[in-house]
């Protein structure tokens, strides 16, 4: 089941330019990084503009495949996918899981590979590294949700999707501020994997990787557990 459904993601990038332009923006963001990352650093020495552009490059590996699946749902909506798995022995929504687990093992491999291949985090240990693939590509599926739960159609989905992209801007916020407003930053699913970048790009800051990390996945569960119920309410399956 999950090959067949993984065979068909494929099919479906090949088809559409849109698909893989969505698909290779991860090396097109790392490769940019690559040369523009020690740039900044070099013209702008002692200031956080480099670290938060790092950051953003990571956190929006997670959200370009959560939005790749969005549109891989529109088009099973358009195509009539979901309504004739109704009528066979595969549930709708194991199905639908299938993909979204999908969304976070592609999020997962490529934010790793964003990492190692542009050195970000050259001197961060593996295990907080494989942490923050995790808490980054478990955003894909919520935005995956997002936009099917808000839209009828790749159209709207688009608008939709640009629309959640605003919250990316609130992990770079919590750049700037510190206390019980930098946690209400944590509404963006995003907020928790920039949060333990920044714990180790800024050796002044405060806070427990590990923490972060668990409350991160929990949140991110929590949502993604209201958005299923949300989407299969919406959807009927």
């Amino acid at each position: 089941m999950i090959l067949t459904i993984l065979k068909a993601e494929l099919r479906n990038m090949r088809r559409d330019p849109m698909y893989i332009f969505f698909a290779f923006y991860p090396v097109i963001l790392g490769t940019i990084g690559y040369f523009l990352i020690p740039y900044i650093e070099e013209q702008s020495p002692g200031t956080p503009w480099a670290n938060i552009l790092a950051m953003l490059f990571i956190i929006l590996t997670g959200y370009i495949f959560g939005a790749l699946t969005a549109f891989t749902l529109l088009d099973d909506k358009d195509d009539n996918v979901l309504m004739s798995l109704k009528i066979t022995p595969i549930s709708v929504k194991y199905y639908v899981i299938i993909k979204l687990a999908i969304s976070f093992i592609f999020g997962f491999i490529a934010t790793l590979a964003i990492i190692y291949g542009t050195g970000f985090l050259s001197n961060t240990s593996f295990l907080v590294i494989f942490l923050i693939g995790i808490v980054g590509a478990i955003q894909g599926p919520g935005v995956a949700l997002i936009v099917n739960s808000f839209s009828e159609n790749k159209v709207e989905g688009f608008v939709i999707m640009k629309l959640s992209g605003l919250i990316i801007i609130f992990p770079v916020i919590a750049f700037f501020v510190s206390g019980f407003i930098q946690n209400l930053l944590g509404i963006a699913p995003g907020y928790w994997a920039a949060r333990i970048i920044e714990l180790e790009l800024v050796p002044t800051e405060e806070g427990s990787v590990l923490l972060t990390f668990i409350f991160g996945v929990l949140y991110n569960m929590v949502a993604l557990y209201l958005l299923m119920k949300l989407y299969t309410k919406k959807s009927n399956i």
